[in-house]
Formats: C-alpha cells, sequence, structure tokens
C-alpha cells in the first residue's frame, strides 16, 4: 500500500500486475480491501490498481463539514487515473463505486476505456417509473431513513446494521455476518454517516437520460441474482440510455456480487475485457 496526493487530499492505493490498467471501485461502507478475490485472478494479465475512495479508511475522514460529494468522487478517479499514468484505464465499480465510475465516464472524457457497474445507485433514475418510485419509496423506509434516524441519534452501529439490510433486502443479514466481517463495515461507520446526512444533490444528483448516453464507452451491466428488485430496475435504466452494453446477471449472489460469486464475476468480467 501507499498514498499518491491529489488535489486537496491523498489516497491509498496499490497495484499488482502489469498490462491494460484496471482499476476497481469500492462501494459504501467499503474500502480498497474489497477486492482480494480480483487482484490475484486479473493482476496475471493486467495492471490491476485498488483505492480507497476519499474519507474511506484509510484515508483521512476529512472534516466534520465536508460533504459526501459524487462530483468530487469522480474528478479524485479521474485523477488518480492521469497521476498513475493508467488513462484511458478499464474501471469496475461495485454498487456507489458505480456510480462515481459513470460520473467519471461522463464528466471527463477519455479517462475510461471500458466501463463495468455493479449495480451502481443511481436512485433518481428510479423516479423514472411507477414501479422505481414504489421500489424508491419502499428503499427510503427501509434503509436510508431508518439509517438516518440512528445516526442523528448517535448510534453509529444501528446506523450501519439498518443500512446494510436495506440494501441486502433482508432483515437480519447484518448480524448473520461473521465477526471480523461486521468489524471491518464498522470501520466505515463515519463515512456512510456522512454520505446519507450529506446534501441530496451533492450525494445523490439527478442524473438525465441525455447525461448517461454521453458516456461513450462500453458497459457492462452486472446484476446479483438475489438484490432487491430496485437495482434491477436502476440496470434497466441505464441500459435503455447507454449507447453500447452487455448485460449479464450473476448467479447466487446479492449486491455485493464480486464476493458472492467471484468466479463467475471474474469471468464474466474477463470475457468483457477480452481484446476483440
Amino acid at each position: 500500500m501507499t498514498t499518491i496526493p491529489l488535489r486537496d487530499t491523498s489516497l491509498a492505493y496499490f497495484e499488482h500486475g502489469r498490462g491494460e490498467p484496471l482499476l476497481f471501485v469500492h462501494g459504501t461502507l467499503g474500502s480498497m480491501n474489497d477486492f482480494p478475490g480480483q487482484v490475484g485472478f486479473f493482476s496475471p494479465s493486467h495492471r490491476v490498481i485498488v483505492y480507497s475512495r476519499r474519507f474511506h479508511p484509510p484515508n483521512s475522514p476529512g472534516e466534520p463539514d465536508d460533504a459526501y460529494s459524487l462530483s468530487v468522487q469522480a474528478a479524485d478517479l479521474a485523477e488518480l487515473i492521469e497521476e498513475l499514468g493508467a488513462a484511458p484505464a478499464n474501471v469496475a465499480g461495485s454498487s456507489y463505486g458505480g456510480y462515481v465510475a459513470l460520473c467519471c465516464a461522463i464528466r471527463h472524457p477519455g479517462f475510461i476505456r471500458r466501463l463495468v457497474l455493479g449495480e451502481p445507485p443511481i436512485l433518481p433514475l428510479l423516479k423514472m417509473t411507477h414501479e422505481g418510485e414504489t421500489a424508491l419509496e419502499e428503499f427510503e423506509a427501509n434503509a436510508l431513513s431508518p439509517a438516518r434516524a440512528a445516526f442523528l441519534s448517535g448510534d453509529g452501529n444501528l446506523g450501519v446494521k439498518k443500512f446494510f439490510d436495506g440494501v441486502s433486502g433482508r432483515a437480519g443479514t447484518f448480524d448473520q455476518l461473521s465477526v471480523p466481517s461486521r468489524d471491518r463495515l464498522m470501520e466505515s461507520a463515519g463515512v456512510l454517516m456522512r454520505e446519507l446526512l450529506s446534501p441530496v444533490l451533492e450525494y445523490m444528483p439527478e442524473i438525465s437520460g441525455e447525461q448517461i448516453h454521453s458516456a461513450d464507452v462500453p458497459v457492462l451491466l452486472l446484476n446479483g441474482q438475489k438484490s432487491p428488485r430496485l437495482f434491477s430496475l436502476i440496470t434497466d435504466e441505464l441500459e435503455r440510455h447507454l449507447p453500447d452494453t452487455y448485460r449479464v446477471l450473476i448467479p447466487g449472489a446479492g449486491h455485493a456480487m464480486h464476493v458472492a460469486n467471484p468466479v463467475f464475476y471474474n469471468e464474466v468480467v474477463r470475457e468483457f475485457l477480452a481484446p476483440e
């Protein structure tokens, strides 16, 4: 592990292997340690780069009034790619990391060669259909509102638990994790609180079909077979607006599909990245 200074912060990262750059972007409650099943698989054929996004451990937690901004996260990704001499890079984003990667492709053209999106939670896209609006209301009631309420009451552990169960789609999922897994998630409790309490238009900005269409790169869209319905509905909208997509369902997996079924995930991504 090492750190790289950017314009107003520094980010922890590591890289393995040689070849075409392949950069993994973690999601909420995550860090650069989220992809052990991918680093070893891809490093024989790619220059694999994994980093911790702004605010996420082991990076600085930032100042109390620093908002969690999608545009800032996307700018960090573009600057990281540039500073490492990795442009254009293949980028695989998990959950909110996928939202960051898509935003980077839209706002910083030329930095991304191919894009892998694993269920980015682009909640504004749910407003495009009645079914989506219903799913958004349920997600707000089952995950976001309970988590925010817990953080505002000072109970960070409950905030993480409510959020994790809501994203998984099943109450009690957090309690079924191993103690080390729960402890790793709790390391990011402060980051999750910053995310959920940041201004919505910074953390989860509106996005139009035209903006999505402007991401003119090949995109692999992935869904987990066991994931809540709202993620599939979001992917439907991405598939409808992106100009060049390939979509795959990861069997036996939920939202963290690269962890639940790494063999299938890795093979699908490898095939997508293979030279034509």
